[in-house]
């Protein structure tokens, strides 16, 4: 689903659809219109009870949400939500990531499952380097960042 323009309408169509699916291992959402009030919405989907299903199922093992603007209140939830997934590699590269959100990428560590994060071309300063740090000390899967 690279370089569409999903929206946050798209988001009730794609949890519909992937919710049950146990066979899913990569979900693409880069290149989107995923930001703001879209991103919001499909924060809320990623931390619903049925999203929490798919990321709970054992199957996913890849989710890039590059190139969306990722910055806004959910992103500590889509942190949270992913730390009970299966999650292999997280792609979030160039998605508008300020040393504001770097806290919440400590919680990743207890992602047990995660070999890779991809944070390329985010707005990461001086001050995030602490909480890659404590996310890289903490982490006992992490090979990649």
């Amino acid at each position: 689903l690279n370089n569409n323009s999903l929206t946050h309408s798209s988001c009730p169509h794609l949890t519909s659809g992937i919710r049950n699916n146990q066979t899913l291992k990569r979900l693409d959402l880069s290149k989107n219109h995923l930001e703001g009030p879209h991103f919001r919405d499909l924060m809320e989907a990623l931390t619903t009870s049925r999203i929490e299903e798919l990321l709970n199922n054992g199957t996913l093992r890849r989710l890039d949400l590059s190139k969306n603007n990722l910055d806004g209140p959910r992103f500590r939830d889509l942190m949270t939500a992913l730390t009970t997934s299966q999650i292999e590699e997280l792609i979030l590269q160039n998605v508008k990531l300020t040393d504001e959100y770097a806290p919440f990428l400590v919680s990743l560590s207890k992602c047990t499952t995660l070999t890779g994060l991809d944070l390329r071309f985010n707005r990461l300063n001086d001050t995030s380097a602490k909480y890659i740090q404590d996310l890289i000390l903490a982490s006992t899967s992490l090979k990649d960042v």
